[in-house]
């Protein structure tokens, strides 16, 4: 069934509401989840707000949190946000870590103990918006790791993801923004709420063999994802623990506390003002140049053109705010019981969907 972006945003505000958010915090929220889905990343959507109600009720994540802002060591500034809402609780850490821009050219963020942060690209276009080059990874803990290392029958890390964005002219500006596991565990609790199978190469079972199954992962975390590109994305997502995780954090995925239903982030964060290398538009006429050249590349046989990273999600964008949204039964029927946890009446809830 599809969805009007503008009722899942509400539907989305009242579950926050009822959460115990403020209407700034729910609207930062609500606002970041909707653009996931718009954006064609189901995994990082409205679908987490179930997970996020658990979390509530069992005290890892907490609603209108104030983070501890640590004067920056030169351009390093750590924040402590609390178990607060990630989404809003990054935003707020990058403008604090932003201010040493204007002096050092660069800011260095390392958040620690923040709730889920949800898609990490959202933190790339921000930075972008202000005319900036970041790089940003997050690791998460408190719960069972969900990830094999290349080789491992058992899991050690999470997905592990470094999102990337440059702000030039072009029409779409490069963001990159992966999991460096193959798929995201979302897209394996989206495929087992469709009843679908998995892909080829992304899903081991408890002895390490490939799976296309991803229900005992989802129910009872029986197996793990697998990384992508085997050695190379498993070397990544091992830096991004310790970037993210030994650096950053006080916790890594090999001593963190878990709790149930427990997502706790931490997030390594580099911006960089383009004009402390050369001229900016100088530099934007440079990576415009190969932005076209890679663009203007021959496709690949049964390949209808060469996308840059970020096109596929401006495209969504574009469908899915003239088409609506995709979302199946079982994640709406997830939604309306954790609003009738909160006291939410579930057929009040109901009507504020809109079909397209």
């Amino acid at each position: 069934m599809r969805y009007s972006s503008d009722s899942l945003l509400q539907l989305s505000l009242a579950l926050l509401k009822s959460f115990g958010c403020d209407e700034q915090e729910a609207t930062i929220v609500a606002d970041h989840l909707v653009n996931a889905n718009l954006s064609g990343h189901d995994s990082h959507g409205i679908g987490m707000l179930p997970m996020y109600g658990k979390q509530i009720q069992g005290g890892s994540l907490v609603p209108n949190q104030t983070p501890d802002l640590f004067p920056p060591t030169g351009a390093v500034t750590c924040v402590d946000a609390r178990r607060g809402f990630g989404h809003h609780m990054a935003l707020l850490s990058l403008d604090h870590a932003m201010k040493t821009i204007p002096e050092h050219k660069v800011a260095i963020l390392g958040m620690r103990n923040a709730g889920h942060v949800s898609r990490v690209g959202t933190y790339s276009e921000y930075c972008a918006s202000k005319g900036y080059v970041s790089i940003h990874m997050v690791n998460v803990v408190g719960h069972d790791s969900i990830v094999a290392p290349h080789g491992s029958r058992e899991s050690a890390i999470s997905t592990n993801p470094i999102s990337m964005a440059m702000a030039v002219n072009n029409t779409a500006s490069p963001l990159l923004d992966m999991a460096t596991s193959k798929v995201a565990f979302g897209k394996a609790r989206v495929a087992h709420n469709k009843g679908v199978d998995m892909p080829d190469g992304c899903l081991i079972d408890s002895e390490g063999v490939p799976t296309n199954n991803p229900s005992p992962m989802v129910e009872n975390r029986d197996g793990a994802l697998t990384a992508f590109g085997e050695h190379k994305g498993s070397g990544l997502g091992l830096f991004v623990e310790l970037f993210a995780g030994a650096l950053v954090s006080r916790d890594t995925a090999a001593d963190a506390e878990k709790t149930p239903h427990g997502a706790i982030n931490a997030l390594f964060s580099v911006i960089l003002d383009p004009a402390a290398f050369d001229d900016v538009s100088a530099f934007e006429s440079r990576a415009n140049l190969f932005c076209d050249y890679v663009k203007n590349l021959k496709p690949a046989k049964g390949t209808d053109e060469v996308l840059l990273p970020g096109e596929p999600e401006i495209r969504a964008r574009a469908d899915r705010n003239a088409n609506g949204i995709d979302v199946d039964p079982h994640t709406i029927d997830e939604l309306l019981d954790i609003g009738s946890e909160f006291e939410l009446d579930r057929n009040t809830l109901q009507t504020l969907l809109e079909t397209v």
